[in-house]
Order: structure tokens, then sequence, then C-alpha cells
């Protein structure tokens, strides 16, 4: 779970949650309102995720139904942002990427 790193506040599962869609750069810490950012390594970490959305070509090329394809996706979809909060890593600076 995220935790400021400015006065060591751990957010709960809801709240990074809701955080997370919020799609700001800054986020801020509900217990000393400091502004604290996704970390460098949690980023890179989570564009990863985006491949989950390419693994339904290989599942229809090895010839698995389409249906079964889709139900996959979907269930992939839902772990993945069922998990996202607990990935969550924070910086009380913004890092680049490179």
């Amino acid at each position: 779970m995220p935790t400021c790193q400015q006065c060591g506040y751990k957010w709960g599962w809801i709240e990074a949650f809701f955080k997370m869609f919020t799609f700001k750069k800054r986020l801020r810490c509900s217990s000393c309102d400091s502004s604290q950012y996704v970390s460098k390594k949690t980023r890179k970490l989570l564009s990863l995720f985006i491949f989950i959305t390419l693994l339904i070509v290989p599942l229809i090329s090895f010839g698995v139904p389409k249906g079964y394809a889709l139900v996959f996706e979907i269930v992939a979809y839902a772990l993945v942002i069922i998990m996202m909060p607990f990935i969550y890593k924070l910086s009380n600076k913004d890092e680049p990427m490179w």
C-alpha cells in the first residue's frame, strides 16, 4: 500500500484506489496534506500492464476460442485494477522517467 514519505501515513486500499484514478501528477496525503508523487519504479512497472491488452492476439492465434480469450482479458483487467493500489509506491519529488 502507498505510504506517505513525509509523515509515514499508510493509505488504505479504497483511498489509494480512488486517488489512482484522479490522473493528477501530484497526489495529496490525507494526513499531512503534503504533495506525493508516484515513484519512477512504480510508473515503469505500471506501464508493463499495457501489454495485457496484447495477450488476446496470441491466445486467438493459438486456437483459443474468442469467448475464452475475452473472459481471460476481462479477468486480467479486473485483477490488475484490484492489485494496483498494492503496487503503488510514493515519492516526495517528481522523478523523471529517464
